[in-house]
Parts: structure tokens; sequence; C-alpha cells
């Protein structure tokens, strides 16, 4: 071999000085290159940060998905509109923490998201005001399962799909319930801004 060839490698090196405003400060140094394996260490390790970042991120993103928008919500039916605009079918408020069904006002207590498209919701519910014959009161947290006793599947934007839970079950098939219309939804806005009482 030559001696080019035997010859170590000479790291190489840059003189570094700190300055403050426009300033040089405090004396320089001489700062190594470090060996290219850990150059290459650092450069997967931010590979990795940036790939867990945008996993996180699209967890994130998936969970928000699942829930259902807030708004005033209805059945759907040849009174739809008549309900949508009297908000007495169902009212949907995760921002509030609370959910007022055809039959019970709601705090929401905890909720889970089971993805891709459902929220299942602890809540503390009490019977609403005036409740007719048909009424389904919801079962008390307490005494169900995983203290939860509402659910939510989410169809698209506009429909969802709730469930309560009564006597230990969901009850049937669920109420297919579809967002009110933009008019109505700004009503609603407009009625909780001014601290009004709900329509009858």
């Amino acid at each position: 071999m030559t001696p080019s060839q035997t010859a170590p490698i000479k790291p190489v090196a840059i003189s570094v000085q700190k300055s403050l405003n426009g300033k040089l400060k405090d004396a320089p140094w001489r700062g190594a290159y470090c060996p290219l394996r850990t150059q290459r260490a650092l450069a997967e390790a931010t590979l990795r940060a940036k790939v867990e970042a945008k996993q996180k991120a699209d967890l994130e993103q998936a969970l928000k998905d699942a829930h259902p928008r807030d708004g005033v919500y209805a059945a759907a039916g040849p009174d739809f509109e008549e309900r949508c605009a009297k908000f007495n079918d169902t009212v949907v408020t995760f921002s509030g923490k609370s959910i007022t069904t055809a039959s019970n006002i709601c705090n929401i207590e905890k909720t889970r998201v089971q993805l891709p498209d459902t929220v299942r919701i602890g809540a503390d519910c009490t019977l609403r005001p005036a409740s007719g014959a048909d009424t389904v009161s919801v079962q008390n947290v307490d005494t169900t399962p995983d203290r939860e006793n509402l659910m939510f599947k989410k169809i698209d934007d506009k429909t969802v799909v709730l469930w309560i839970i009564k006597d230990g079950h969901f009850t049937g098939d669920g109420r297919k319930l579809s967002y009110c219309s933009d008019q109505v939804q700004r009503a609603y806005a407009g009625q909780r801004r001014a601290g009004k009482p709900g329509k009858n």
C-alpha cells in the first residue's frame, strides 16, 4: 500500500465563535465534523421523529373526525323541518360537554372513540320536562358497563345514529339523525349566545 492509502483521514474541523448583537463574543474554538456513523444516526432520528409526529397528527385527526359535529339534529320524517326549528329533537355540543336527546338532557362525563366512526359516551342524564309516553330514559352511567350509556356512530358529516343504554342494553337499531339546515344552526347559536331558553 502507498502512504496515502494507510494515512489516517483527518477529521474536518471548523472554527466557531459566538456573537452577540453583531459582535464577536468569547474566544473562538475548533469544532470537528462528527463521524459518518453519527451523522447517519442523527438523520435517522430526525426522520423517525417526523414519522412519529405525522402518525400522532393522523391519529388526532381520526379521533376528531369520528365525533359528530356540534349542532342541532332531528330524525328524518314529515315534520323534520319543524323539529329542527324547535330545537326539540337532539342537540350535540361536545365542545360544551352536553347532549340533549329527544327525551333526555345529558352532561358528558367522558368519551371514548372507537375508530373509525364511533364515539361511546358516559353521561349524567335526566329526563326532559314534559316528556311524553314514548320517553326513553337513559340508564344511570354508574350501572352500565364501562360507565358508558350513549353511543354515536357517524355515517357522514350530516348523518349519525344515536343509541342509548336502557336496562343494560343499547336500544334497538338506534335513532338515525340528520344535521339540520345552516339557518337552524345559526338560529340555535344565536339563542345560546343570548342565553334564552329553548323553544317548546
